[in-house]
């Protein structure tokens, strides 16, 4: 059984609209027919005359986050500090503040006006590596790389869980893969693949290309957060692609991508330390529940190129 929810339009209240995440889920969502509330710390120039959207710039915390809240149906809490380098300390009270305590106060006040429904997106990235596919179950332990952010989003995990089972908070934290498409961050290796080959630029694969990763197509988690807001028991789902991909296969990927200019892939030695992969998500608790199936890597590196281009 899975909780059934109202599939009428809803007033969702979208916090870190202007992210990665964000700018692939306000359309979907506005498209769907429900009333949008974009929220985030600066301005959203990119949803102007979009139907069904108001875009509120506010700090995190204050009168005008608590009147969003308490006028919404549902929240979806997208909102992230992601330091600029995942392997210093000093951030890491940065992340902390944004990732954790943030999230407790916006839990908090969804309690308090008893919002019917809150989607929390945390990391797929916090369980302790395993080279199978991990549910949801595995054990968590992000000692061995991005600790400091991996730390306080599972910090925030745990606050919204402890919520959920205290105070009846009807929430639903998905467990992300590494989330790729129009919008990413340059940092993003898939960004950095897609640009380079799109300028005739050849591929650099460091590490000589082992480290893995969930690669997830960020358009189909928009459609999985959208269908949450319908049904699905509060609670904890990984939500990535299932398999683990290697930079190295993914630079073949994108090169096939671009076959039409055939960018080389250049293969360099780590310097030091080989960096530790990321281990698949077991997605089947979100296929059960949502019918949710990820786009293949390279049909979605298509799509991505020609959102790109148009």
């Amino acid at each position: 059984m899975t909780a059934e929810l109202s599939l009428a339009a809803q007033r969702v209240l979208v916090v870190g609209a202007g992210g990665f995440l964000g700018r692939h889920l306000v359309p979907v969502l506005a498209a769907a027919g429900h009333q949008v509330t974009a929220l985030g710390i600066r301005e959203m120039d990119f949803y102007s005359g979009l139907p069904g959207v108001c875009v509120v710039v506010a700090t995190e915390d204050g009168p005008t986050l608590e009147r969003a809240v308490a006028a919404s149906d549902a929240i979806c809490h997208l909102a992230a500090f992601i330091p600029p380098d995942m392997e210093t300390p000093s951030l890491a009270e940065a992340c902390f503040r944004t990732n954790a305590l943030f999230t407790l106060r916006l839990a908090q006040l969804a309690v308090e006006h008893r919002i019917p429904r809150f989607l929390y997106c945390s990391s797929g990235q916090i369980y302790q590596y395993s080279e199978n596919p991990v549910a949801e179950d595995a054990p968590v332990y992000p000692a061995a790389r991005g600790t400091y952010y991996l730390a306080s989003k599972l910090m925030g995990e745990l606050y919204v869980e402890h919520l959920r089972i205290t105070a009846g908070l009807p929430a639903i934290t998905f467990r992300l893969g590494n989330l790729y498409g129009p919008h990413a961050s340059e940092r993003s290796v898939v960004a950095k693949f897609m640009k380079a080959a799109a300028e005739g630029r050849p591929l650099e694969v460091w590490d000589s290309g082992v480290p893995q990763y969930d690669l997830v197509y960020a358009r189909d988690i928009a459609a999985l957060i959208v269908a949450a807001l319908g049904c699905g028991e509060p609670g904890i789902y990984n939500a990535g692609s299932g398999q683990a991909c290697s930079i190295m296969e993914l630079a073949q990927a994108v090169a096939e991508t671009f076959d039409d200019r055939k960018p080389e892939i250049v293969v360099k030695r780590s310097t030091g330390t080989m960096p530790p992969s990321f281990c698949a998500l077991d997605i089947a608790k979100a296929a059960a529940t949502w019918q949710f199936a990820p786009t293949p890597l390279r049909a979605a590196l298509r799509l991505y190129r020609l959102e790109v281009r148009s």
